[in-house]
């Protein structure tokens, strides 16, 4: 039998132009209610997050904002720079990547689940535009 724990969530966004009100959700982080500060459980990415921001947004420099996102979860897997990350994100990390409010979500607090719950979420979340949606996205983990 496993354990269900507490987590929280929350999405990150790509939001190219503020004007426009379009984003695409690119990105779960997830974590441990038990150290909401300092306790990411995992980062998952949409594999397909590049298609869908050019989809958006087809002049997107992708490569920038793929560094972006690696800048995010290497300073979330640094002790010394995670809370200071986090409230970066939530403050106003950037115009073009954007936080979501942490929601709260009880479940088996293996890596497994972790993973097939933020897939899930990245699923569910795959509408780009009003009246199209991408193909079921697949995923690429980045455990923290």
């Amino acid at each position: 039998m496993t354990e269900s724990s507490d987590f929280e969530y929350c999405l990150l966004h790509y939001v190219p132009n503020l004007l426009r009100d379009k984003s695409v959700s690119i990105a779960v982080i997830v974590f441990d209610s038990s150290d909401l500060e300092n306790g990411i459980r995992t980062m998952i990415c949409a594999a397909d997050w590049q298609t869908k921001v050019r989809i958006l947004e087809p002049d997107t420099d992708v490569e920038m904002l793929e560094a972006l996102l690696t800048e995010i979860r290497d300073r979330l897997l640094s002790p010394s720079q995670c809370s200071d990350m986090i409230r970066q994100l939530e403050d106003s990390f950037s115009n073009a990547v954007q936080i979501s409010l942490r929601r709260k979500y009880r479940f088996d607090s293996s890596p497994k689940a972790v993973g097939a719950f933020a897939r899930r979420l990245l699923e569910k979340t795959a509408r780009i535009l009003p009246g199209s949606s991408a193909a079921r996205p697949v995923t690429w983990e980045a455990t923290l």
